[in-house]
């Protein structure tokens, strides 16, 4: 039987942030004689070093899951072509109640987005859209 799952936000999960994105093809224009563009590197970092996104959703109104999906490779590598696997459903879970308040519901959000960051140290978890919203978001009411 499947639960009824409502999704709130994905976040997405980079190799490397865009600052080091950037000195990288910064190092990489130096050594080349001719000039370049960002596109001969391979291409603007948002969409070139992406190798997962974090699905967080609600689950049988019961729970925050969050489910993650990376690209299907050994290597985390700057490529064009990308593959996307379910990697786990049940990468974070965390219970929610009825009588949880909107300051709560905030405050486990971000509990669910530090686990991530713990569970993937090594990666970039772009966290700009949420961080934006998260505070002027009424959960109780998106959740319901």
């Amino acid at each position: 039987m499947l639960l009824n799952t409502k999704l709130l936000f994905e976040l997405s999960v980079y190799r490397k942030n865009e600052t080091s994105y950037l000195q990288d093809f910064k190092t990489y224009e130096k050594k080349i004689p001719y000039s370049v563009t960002i596109e001969d590197f391979g291409g603007l970092w948002e969409y070139n070093e992406i190798i997962g996104y974090l699905k967080f959703y609600i689950s049988g109104k019961t729970q925050i899951r969050v489910e993650y999906k990376e690209t299907y490779a050994k290597r985390k590598v700057k490529t064009k072509k990308k593959t996307f696997i379910l990697n786990s459903d049940s990468f974070c879970v965390r219970g929610i109640y009825k009588n949880m308040d909107n300051l709560t519901l905030i405050q486990l959000i971000r509990e669910c987005i530090d686990h991530c960051k713990i569970r993937l140290p090594k990666r970039y978890i772009n966290t700009t859209f949420i961080d934006n919203t998260l505070d002027h978001t009424d959960w109780k009411l998106v959740i319901k």
